[in-house]
Order: structure tokens, then sequence, then C-alpha cells
């Protein structure tokens, strides 16, 4: 099993695939049942069937150039949390998101609080850690670092700024 998200830098697209090796034929009904699920509930979009398609023929030398990028803007946003106090993050070396940790005694708890009044004051968009596990997620964010070098300077402004105006005195 596998997806584009990652692989192709396609985020959001929902594709994805999926092989099954049964020399002996003993997984036919498990193949029968995955086969009428994705008959019936799932259905990657045709433009992302088709990005699909020309991620899997076309030269792949972009590839490159893109992720030279996007570990450019991974290292801007590790100097700006370690420059934020109330959050502590470690360097991701295969995505493009981060899971960052709210070392901020009113934020450690409740992320979904953070990420909400976050989104209301700031306008700046991360995901609550606990909606990935509540044990392991508690206390953290994640944030995507796709967009461009000044977007993330100015979501970073911006959650500083928030995190001073809330921090317990």
């Amino acid at each position: 099993m596998n997806g584009v998200s990652k692989v192709y830098y396609a985020p959001g697209w929902r594709i994805g695939y999926m092989a099954i090796h049964d020399p002996i034929s003993s997984l036919v009904a498990v193949r029968d049942g995955i086969e009428r699920i994705l008959r019936s509930r799932l259905c990657a979009s045709t433009p992302a069937q088709l990005g699909y398609l020309a991620g899997l023929q076309q030269d792949r030398a972009w590839m490159k150039k893109y992720s030279d990028i996007v570990k450019e803007r991974r290292d801007v946003c590790l100097a700006r949390i370690s420059k934020i106090q109330g959050l502590e993050v470690q360097n991701p070396e295969g995505a493009f998101y981060m899971f960052v940790k709210l070392t901020d005694e009113k934020w450690s708890n409740d992320d979904k609080a953070f990420v909400l009044q976050l989104l209301h004051e700031q306008h700046v968009l991360v995901v609550h850690g606990s909606g990935f596990s509540s044990e392991k997620g508690k206390g953290h964010f994640r944030l995507v670092f796709l967009p461009d070098v000044d977007t993330l300077n100015i979501a970073f402004d911006r959650i500083d700024t928030f995190l001073q105006e809330h921090r317990i005195a």
C-alpha cells in the first residue's frame, strides 16, 4: 500500500494503490471484499487519477529540486520554532509536516483549544494533535510546511504573538 501525498508531493489528493500477492489463492474472499468496498465507497477523482498517471509515466527530475525547496521550508520552521517560547519540535526527515509540542503551561493539556483559538484570533490553521491520538497526540499540533517561506514566517509571527498574549504570568 502506498499513496501519492509524500511520494509526488500531492497532499490531499487521496489517491494510492494496494497490491495483493496471493500465489495460492488463499485471499480470494479478502480481495473480493476489498474490491466491493472500493467500487461502492472509494474512488479518486479523475484529475487525481490523471495526475497520478502522469507521475508514474513522466520524468521525475523535478523531484530533486522540489525536495530541496521542502527541506529549506522545513529548516525555516525548525529555526522559527526554536525561538518561540512554548514550542518544541523534532526534526522531521521524511515528511512535509511536523508534530509540534506545546510546552506552554496553558496549552500543553488542551491542544484542541489552542488550535481553535489560534485560528479564531490569528487566522492560522494547524491541526490538533489529539485528533490523531488522544494519548500520543495530546499537547501537540500538526503543521504542514509546504507554503512559501514568507507565508510560513507570517504564520510563525502570529503563533508567537498568540502565545505571548496568552502566556500565564
